[in-house]
């Protein structure tokens, strides 16, 4: 199979994916965008280019230069998937050839016909296929199965597209955080099996997530405003944005109000209806609807029969006037906002709640038309879009072979998350079937004259060492990007350090001193963009305090992350434990694996001696996840697989960073086994790799537990498992051996 993102891959808009069967013989495209920025990153219009020729907008790069899709110049493809009803996945369908069948979700089609009607989309019904979700279709060669997604438009789909015995997953626009929450919990406990490539979103990259983190916080904040406020509230949003629909409606009820909607969401409403009764409508108690010239017209000219459908429960400028601190009124900006909110001013002190992306408001002046009303703005929104915890669970249940970057501003920050990350340009072929072998292409231990930087005396960074080595809530790892572990003299392109607070990252310093720190903590705080001096250095060290207080109220909260990191502080920084272990590397990449801890085993039995060898220990920690822990047979198996490919190189590399750690102070012992350390080699036995399982909160006579210790029981490599119950410091006699660990089934 080929996949081909004509596209996408570098920006949020245009999305247009083709993807071939291995004979050539059926081709289908996965959405066929409009863009919202142009080449240059000015904002797209398409206005300027509603009259274009084909030709012009193809040579332009307007169009996606994709053969037959527009007209029959060439092989026409066998069908159109389109993931969801928004512009900017399904807006060019106005220029598609109308042979070519259109596969979509009966909720995208209902918008679709929606927007034909007030929108100007000329989307052609008659060659639409209403698909069902997860049942499957075939389209020629190709089995396409809709996944059913959680995203700010309705009936929104992923697809799982098979071929060649190739499987590719394409997620649209998706997020874990809306109404419908629990569709991306199925799709984790339900994944499909084998994929070999996923074609991933990205918008959220780059940015901050917010202060409502799902639908229910913004739902919540509107009903408050609602009832604290004495006046009329304004709601700026989208009407075919149904989950805010329902939190806006629901918030004016609890407070009492009327929601006023025009007549487009009416409609919008009313279509709706053809996937769930559920969905409020214009005639229900509470919701009321506001007619304007405009939409009459836009609205008679479709169906004259729906003005007097939706008469029943019009209300009037002047019934708003009258009475209008009870009412919410929905509203776009639009020049009838402006005109009604002009009438208003005088009558209500009102508000004006902006329930849209921040960057929506940028680009207009309603700041200062509300400013000029006396009208307060405030925002009240969470993302359509997938937050990066929802994209590494993502990643976690689907394990796919490649991960390909889409429909994001920062393809970069993929690799900075996942291990196989394929990063296409806008055109290029990517053949499907050809899959990497699972290693880790480059060293994590640090350059040469990176590591300098933190190890001299006076040298810039040594501060950040220090602070680390003070604060026993940090943790300092190696985000090293070296190409051989033997060749540390020569500085690769680019690499890192990072510094963490409760699992989240409070600096990432690259090699060109750059500083990178998620917005979410770092706004508004006098943080210098490159550590250059001392005193920028310096600086950096006066907000960490504050940054340390964002995390803990904003930060994501990964229990197990911040776990590992307490056993890597208990065994690297407490001499007076003496442990057994040390650990050299945290969250280890490995294909889409994700090593929690690998560690130097070096028994206390076994020191001494002018040759020290010790054992490469993998840890892999479960924190009280009950079911989570089903599957740790089968990562242990895809462990040890890849120990037996590449145990040498890995070996290589660890011996290298525990080296550096010990140069940067991140290892304390005495002074005569720092001695035998820094001479330590890694036994390349495979029969010596250890693998632990650290169990932390587990019942001990927990039904999960003795199912993983069963089905571990089957791996030819039992003997090299052990278990480990809690605690931080770890000595060998602090873990079990599989076969000695609680009640076995069978055994």
């Amino acid at each position: 199979m080929q996949l081909i993102i004509h596209r996408g891959t570098h920006e949020i808009g245009g999305t247009c994916i083709e993807l071939t069967s291995s004979s050539g013989k059926t081709r289908i495209i996965l959405d066929v965008g409009m863009p919202l920025v142009n080449r240059d990153q000015s904002p797209f219009e398409w206005d300027n280019y509603r009259d274009s020729a084909l030709s012009d907008l193809i040579s332009k790069r307007v169009l996606p230069a994709v053969s037959g899709l527009y007209d029959d110049t060439g092989p026409v493809p066998d069908g159109i998937l389109i993931s969801h009803a928004h512009l900017d996945h399904y807006g060019f369908l106005r220029l598609v050839n109308p042979r070519i069948p259109l596969f979509m979700s009966r909720g995208t089609q209902a918008l679709a016909e929606v927007s034909n009607a007030f929108l100007d989309t000329c989307v052609s019904s008659q060659n639409i296929r209403s698909m069902k979700p997860w049942e499957p279709v075939a389209i020629g060669e190709f089995t396409v199965t809709p996944y059913l997604m959680d995203h700010s438009a309705p009936d929104a789909f992923a697809f799982s597209i098979e071929a060649d015995d190739q499987r590719v997953f394409y997620t649209g626009d998706f997020r874990g955080h809306g109404r419908k929450m629990v569709l991306l919990d199925r799709l984790l406990k339900s994944p499909p099996k084998k994929v070999d490539a996923l074609i991933m979103e990205g918008s959220m990259l780059g940015r901050d997530e917010g202060l409502f983190p799902d639908e229910n916080a913004v739902e919540n904040a509107l009903t408050d405003l609602f009832k604290t406020h004495q006046g009329l509230a304004y709601v700026f949003t989208s009407s075919q944005n149904l989950d805010r629909l329902v939190s806006l409606f629901r918030a004016a009820r609890r407070s009492g109000r009327t929601l006023v909607i025009d007549l487009y969401t009416a409609f919008v409403l009313d279509k709706l209806q053809a996937i769930s009764s559920n969905i409020p409508q214009f005639n229900w108690d509470g919701i009321r609807v506001f007619f304007s010239h405009y939409h009459v017209q836009k609205l008679a000219d479709q169906d004259k029969q729906l003005l007097g459908k939706y008469s029943r429960s019009r209300i009037t400028f002047e019934e708003i006037q009258a009475e209008p601190d009870n009412k919410v009124v929905l509203v776009k900006d639009n020049r009838i906002f402006r005109i009604v909110a002009a009438k208003l001013y005088a009558q209500t002190r009102a508000i004006a709640l902006y329930s849209m992306w921040h960057g929506y408001l940028e680009k207009t002046d309603l700041r200062n038309f509300l400013a000029a009303k006396e009208i307060d703005l405030i925002e009240v929104h969470t993302s359509g879009h997938a937050y990066v915890r929802h994209l590494k669970s993502l990643v976690e249940a689907l394990k796919p072979a490649h991960v390909v970057p889409v429909h994001t501003f920062h393809p970069e920050q993929y690799a900075q998350l996942f291990a196989n990350v394929t990063e296409l340009e806008d055109g290029e072929i990517m053949d499907v079937g050809v899959v990497n072998v699972l290693t880790e292409s480059r060293c994590r231990a640090l350059s040469t004259a990176f590591l300098e930087k933190f190890c001299l005396k006076d040298g810039l960074f040594r501060p950040l060492i220090e602070l680390v080595r003070n604060n026993k809530d940090l943790h300092f790892e190696l985000r090293g990007q070296l190409n051989s572990p033997h060749k540390p003299e020569v500085a690769p392109a680019d690499e890192a350090i990072g510094i963490y607070y409760k699992g989240n990252c409070i600096l990432c310093l690259r090699a060109n001193h750059k500083v990178e720190i998620h917005e979410a903590f770092s706004k508004g705080l006098a943080i210098p963009k490159y550590l250059n001096s001392p005193e920028d250095v310096q600086a950096y060290l006066t907000v960490v305090p504050e940054l340390m207080y964002r995390v803990s109220s904003r930060g994501k909260n990964s229990m197990e992350i911040e776990y590992e990191q307490m056993i890597i502080r208990a065994n690297n920084f407490e001499a007076r434990n003496n442990s057994e272990y040390i650990i050299l590397a945290n969250q280890y990449g490995v294909g889409s694996d994700r090593w929690d801890l690998l560690a130097l085993k070096w028994p206390r039995l076994k020191r001494g001696g002018n040759n020290p060898v010790g054992q490469l220990a993998l840890i892999e920690v479960k924190y009280a996840l009950n079911n989570d822990i089903q599957d740790a047979d089968q990562q242990l198996g895809r462990y040890y697989q890849y120990i037996k490919t590449n145990l040498d190189s890995l070996c290589d590399e660890m011996e290298l960073i525990l080296k550096q750690k010990i140069a940067l102070g991140l290892v304390q012992r005495s002074e005569e086994q720092l001695a035998q350390l820094k001479k330590m080699k890694l036994s390349r036995d495979i029969s010596k790799v250890e693998m632990i399982l650290y169990l932390v909160d587990y019942n001990p006579n927990s039904i999960w537990k003795d199912k993983m210790i069963s089905k571990a029981m089957e791996l030819p490599f039992r003997d090299q498992i052990r278990i480990r119950l809690g605690g931080l410091a770890m000595w060998e006699q602090s873990s079990t051996p599989l076969e000695g660990t609680g009640r076995v089934s069978g055994k």
